[in-house]
């Protein structure tokens, strides 16, 4: 949910049900409905817990297994970190069911948003113009299926460059 590392071990890592065990028992073992997530501020106060930590015992609309769903396209990131939709069902359950805004959140997308931004000025300076739409392409597809696929807060990136794309096509 949040974008951030997930490891093989148990210890740091954790199977989350999409649809909740509680309120789903026959899915339990569905293959479809298990997902890999982060610790999620396990053993912190209500308010600094988030994804599957945070939902409990909670059902989402979408689940971002399941490619039907598109999440990508239902989300933004804003210049300060946030995460946000235009779905405000969907926005709310990314606030409250799975509190994808709190502070340590969106300081690293933040982090993230800002590095792309700087290379982006960086590259505009270097070759004293736009950067050309080939150029913004690789750079994308390094994060998608290349040597930075799979970093946390990558999609991030991948947003921001998928925004500039949007201009120059």
């Amino acid at each position: 949910y949040c974008m951030g590392q997930i490891y093989e071990d148990g210890g740091r890592m954790k199977i989350e049900h999409g649809r909740c065990q509680a309120n789903h028992e026959d899915d339990q073992l569905d293959y479809r409905n298990l997902l890999g997530a982060c610790l999620g501020g396990t053993g912190l106060p209500i308010d600094r817990q988030h994804c599957d930590t945070r939902k409990g015992d909670q059902d989402l609309r979408w689940n971002p297994a399941n490619p039907g769903h598109n999440i990508e396209a239902k989300i933004r990131y804003e210049p300060d970190g946030s995460v946000r939709s235009d779905d405000q069902d969907f926005d709310a359950q990314l606030h409250e069911v799975l509190n994808l805004n709190v502070a340590t959140l969106k300081n690293q997308r933040r982090s993230v948003f800002s590095a792309i931004t700087e290379w982006l000025q960086s590259e505009k300076s270097r070759l004293r113009g736009p950067v050309p739409q080939a150029r913004l392409e690789r750079e994308r597809e390094k994060r998608v299926t290349g040597v930075l696929r799979g970093r946390p807060f990558g999609r991030v990136a991948v947003w921001c460059l998928d925004q500039r794309l949007s201009r120059v096509r």
